[in-house]
């Protein structure tokens, strides 16, 4: 209760965690209730194996819940637990903290919630005009970044597909060089992938691993967290992306290690 209300209204964590209601769900459900704690608490899990250097690369798929807000649930989110691990990486341990965010959707909860602290930049590639309708303006002033995509543009090259992510992760890499981070976060939502259903984005498996890639060769020992956030082919695509992604991390940087 007392991590969790460092980022949300007290009276709204209550509602959760001990009236078990939150919008995502209908009626009371104490078993969604504690597998949204326990969501948050494997991400500060992550986050706390790297702040001991006990590793690069911390994997927590069910991570990363970047719609939730101060005093409510949005886009299957209820806690923002990668707002929450900034919020503890950077006033507790005076950490600089990165976050990229590439899931489909604008990560809205977290750059609303990261906005205010210094030592925190947000960059989130996303599709325009989808859920949740925002993430259009840049604020430098609060290292807030956004690159939204347009499949309809006429030119296709600069609104989807793998160019388009790699073009947005490039810009990334000019601001996360600018910023010089302790720590990177990075939503690895899989729902960009072009069999996905909520979104036009049409990444392929190798374009994520290559965003991977192209973070860990530049930033060999940076620690990383990484989160699943959102993906929508649960039994197919979703898992390869993460897991691809997540490889191409922690491999890479293994390999250099040896």
């Amino acid at each position: 209760m007392e991590e969790l209300c460092r980022v949300h209204d007290p009276s709204y964590v209550e509602e959760v965690i001990h009236n078990h209601s939150s919008g995502e769900w209908s009626g009371k459900r104490p078993d969604l209730a504690e597998l949204a704690a326990l969501f948050a608490g494997g991400t500060l899990h992550a986050l706390e194996l790297l702040l001991k250097d006990e590793c690069k690369t911390a994997i927590h798929f069910p991570g990363a819940k970047h719609h939730a807000q101060y005093d409510y649930s949005s886009g299957f989110c209820v806690f923002a637990d990668f707002a929450l691990a900034a919020e503890i990486a950077t006033k507790d341990h005076g950490k600089r903290v990165a976050i990229l965010d590439i899931d489909a959707h604008h990560g809205d909860g977290t750059e609303n919630l990261t906005a205010a602290n210094p030592n925190v930049l947000t960059f989130s590639i996303h599709q325009y005009g989808i859920f949740p309708g925002t993430g259009f303006d840049n604020q430098p002033e609060s290292n807030v970044y956004n690159f939204p995509l347009y499949p309809t543009h006429p030119n296709k090259q600069l609104g989807m597909g793998d160019s388009a992510l790699f073009h947005g992760a490039l810009v990334f890499m000019q601001k996360l060089a600018e910023f010089n981070p302790d720590i990177l976060f990075i939503a690895c939502g899989a729902d960009g992938h072009l069999e996905d259903p909520l979104s036009n984005l049409e990444y392929s498996v190798q374009g994520y691993r290559r965003i991977a890639q192209l973070i860990r060769t530049k930033y060999p020992e940076l620690p990383i967290l990484l989160g699943g956030a959102g993906g929508y082919l649960p039994d197919t695509r979703t898992p390869e992306v993460w897991s691809e992604f997540a490889l191409a991390l922690a491999t890479l940087k293994a390999n250099q290690s040896d």
